[in-house]
């Protein structure tokens, strides 16, 4: 019988230092299409602490579908050259929640309890594409933390919120996390499923731990994934605790009786217009930027990565492929890369002689592709038309006029 994916969970969080569990947890996140929790526990791996090849391999699949190529190769080179020094304990410990405080950190670096090598910082250069993001991130969010006396100047604090929308499995986690890098601060995940809480009150309780850790060690990037879970329009809610929960994140979100100076608040989210206006407005969420699918370098970035290592891989052009996906995720040019090579193993088997991917097989794959973020566009495309008086969309619409598919 297979271990819940919630006991791996809660197992991870007792005994965060098991690299035998955590690598237990991310092949069950790997098989069940949780790819960004799945990273986000892997990145903080080395080659030396996972001696399994099976292991390896799926590592090196992970990253490679993450755009992190020197990742990837570094799990894909075979055994690691040295291995940890002490046997790694397997008993899970579940610790309480004021142990936890529903913190789970996946990035960064504690020095007290992290070696550098362990942690490996995430930059742009990790993430393919996208230059017009970036640009507008550097602008509006890291020369702030990197120029703190010139912002203070102007009465500013390096901190405050931003949020990051768009399609599923476009990127944004890894976005998250290569900010923080840029910005040279920590990187703390929380994860919506270890904040939120039946019992009236822990929830909330959960949440000040939470930010009482970021504000530890500053400067820190405390980052919010769905966070439409926490923020969702009050006027949709339920219950009156979930009003509760949301006044009770704007109460730490303003620091009103903290310092919140060197916080970044990063969230993200596939709704925008499912949240509630008050996490808009001025000095908070007021920073939105469209993390769209990927453009055509990310795209040529992606076929080159899935292609590698493939029979016929060296004749096929990538960057002629991205021009025909327009409007794809990453995860759909990996099925279309998957229903080429299944072409080429039928012919295989069929023939005795082993079949490489024709460009004509993967043309076939993408004219039979139905895009898998086309319904989230289309929901976008009428929010950005009818109710986008703000402005807000304005970058949906430009993508839809410049990018969408023909």
């Amino acid at each position: 019988m297979s271990i819940a994916l919630a006991d791996l969970r809660d197992a991870l969080n007792g005994a965060p230092d098991n690299q035998i569990m955590r690598m237990m947890l991310v092949r069950r996140l790997v098989d069940d299409g949780e790819l960004s929790e799945a990273l986000g526990l892997a990145v903080d791996l080395s080659p030396a602490e996972v001696p399994a090849a099976g292991d390896r391999a799926v590592l090196a699949k992970l990253f490679r579908s993450a755009g992190l190529a020197s990742r990837a190769e570094a799990f894909a080179d075979g055994a690691p050259e040295t291995a940890p020094e002490a046997p790694v304990d397997e008993t899970p410990v579940t610790p309480s929640p004021a142990q936890t405080g529903g913190l789970r950190v996946v990035g960064g670096q504690e020095a007290d309890t992290t070696p550098p090598e362990a942690t490996p910082a995430l930059g742009f250069g990790d993430v393919g594409g996208l230059e017009q993001v970036k640009k507008d991130i550097r602008r509006r969010i890291i020369l702030p933390f990197a120029q703190p006396n010139l912002v203070a100047r102007f009465r500013k604090t390096a901190g405050g919120g931003v949020l990051l929308y768009g399609p599923p499995g476009c990127g944004k986690t890894l976005l998250a996390r290569a900010t923080a890098g840029e910005c040279g601060a920590r990187f703390l995940n929380a994860p919506l499923s270890e904040i939120l809480h039946p019992h009236p009150g822990e929830s909330e309780r959960r949440l000040s731990a939470l930010f009482n850790k970021a504000r530890e060690d500053r400067p820190t990037v405390l980052f919010f994934d769905e966070i439409e879970a926490l923020a969702a329009k009050r006027s949709n809610a339920s219950h009156s605790h979930v009003g509760q929960l949301i006044s009770h994140f704007l109460t730490e979100f303003d620091g009103i009786d903290s310092d919140n100076s060197g916080v970044l608040i990063l969230a993200a989210t596939n709704t925008p217009w499912a949240i509630d206006p008050a996490f808009l407005r001025g000095g908070r969420f007021d920073r939105l930027f469209f993390v769209p699918p990927p453009d055509r370098p990310a795209r040529a970035s992606i076929f080159d990565l899935e292609l590698a290592g493939r029979p016929g891989a060296d004749a096929l052009k990538a960057d002629q492929f991205a021009a025909k996906t327009a409007g794809l995720s990453g995860a759909d040019i990996r099925a279309i890369v998957d229903m080429a090579t299944d072409d080429a193993i039928d012919v295989t088997l069929d023939t005795g002689k082993e079949q490489p991917i024709t460009p004509k097989m993967i043309d076939g794959a993408i004219n039979g592709f139905a895009s898998s973020v086309g319904d989230w566009l289309a929901t976008a495309k009428d929010y950005a038309t009818y109710a986008n008086e703000s402005g807000r969309y304005d970058d949906v619409l430009d993508f839809l006029a410049n990018h969408g598919r023909k």
